[in-house]
């Protein structure tokens, strides 16, 4: 399995932003190769709202091509969850643009026990009838017009979702917005996979 592992300095870097942003949700990017991050980026977050939800500024996002000039890689993006437990969202989940970039999530749910865990989040836009999905499971509107619904590993899976979740194992969310007249607009099911989270020896 692969392992994100974090120089202490982007580490206590991580925490240190998250505290500072507490109430609200901070985000940024970590810079650096195979798996290895060495530097930490923080970004704006531009998020409508931002005490549960994040949205990386464009300009920080682009150093990513700055980082593969160099030989680098954007390893991974992280934000904080201020109240919350370090998992991912729907909202998320919504928002996972890069499935080869760890997402790191830092909990302050115990101010003094702060928790970082990885995930990669891995979008697909499967063929199968959403309304029946609708219909079978208890979908939470998580945002205005955004709907969430996650499939936990292990849990027994409704007959309803069987064809739409045949490409993706749980756990899993399934996500979709809907346009003003209630229609399902689009929609994707996203793959949820832990990666663990190690310092790196000598940092």
């Amino acid at each position: 399995m692969s392992i994100l592992h974090l120089a202490r300095t982007v580490h206590d870097g991580i925490i240190a932003h998250a505290r500072e942003g507490k109430p609200e949700e901070i985000c940024g990017i970590l810079r650096g190769r195979d798996g290895r991050a060495t530097r930490l980026y923080r970004a704006c977050n531009l998020a409508e709202d931002r005490i549960d939800n994040y949205d990386v500024d464009p300009q920080t996002l682009l150093k990513q091509f700055e980082f593969e000039e160099a030989g680098d890689e954007m390893v991974a993006i992280y934000h904080s969850h201020p109240v919350s437990v370090a998992y991912p969202s729907a909202t998320d989940a919504w928002n996972a643009h890069y499935p080869e970039t760890y997402y790191l999530i830092c909990s302050l749910e115990f101010d003094d026990a702060p928790v970082l865990r990885a995930f990669r989040m891995e979008p697909q836009w499967p063929d199968g009838d959403v309304d029946a999905a609708r219909n079978a499971v208890p979908f939470e509107e998580v945002r205005p017009g955004l709907f969430g619904y996650y499939q936990a590993a292990g849990a027994s899976l409704p007959e309803e979702l069987a064809d739409l979740l045949a490409g993706t194992a749980p756990p899993l969310y399934i996500v979709f917005v809907v346009d003003e007249s209630g229609a399902v607009d689009d929609f994707r099911v996203v793959g949820v996979s832990e990666f663990p989270v190690q310092l790196l020896e000598g940092s």
